[in-house]
C-alpha cells in the first residue's frame, strides 16, 4: 500500500531533493483540474497547453524558494 503524500511534502520533496517522482504526483493531481478549467476559458488548445506547461515549470523552478509554514492553504 502506497502512502498518500500532502501538497506540502511533495513540495517540500521537490523542494529539497528534486524529487522527480513528487513532481509527477502533483502534476497527476492538479493539471487535468488545471486544463478543465483553462479550457472553459480559451478555445485555443495550444494556449491551454501551453498554460499549463508554463504553470507546472514555475512550480518546477519555485520548489528552490519553498517553506513550509506549517499552515494550510
Amino acid at each position: 500500500m502506497s502512502e498518500t503524500r500532502s501538497d506540502g511534502e511533495l513540495l517540500a520533496a521537490i523542494a529539497e531533493d528534486g524529487d522527480r517522482r513528487a513532481f509527477e504526483e502533483l502534476y497527476r493531481r492538479y493539471a487535468p483540474w488545471l486544463t478543465a478549467r483553462m479550457r472553459s476559458r480559451c478555445a485555443d488548445a495550444g494556449v491551454v497547453d501551453d498554460v499549463v506547461q508554463e504553470t507546472f515549470l514555475a512550480v518546477w523552478r519555485g520548489t528552490a524558494r519553498y517553506r513550509d509554514s506549517g499552515a494550510d492553504a
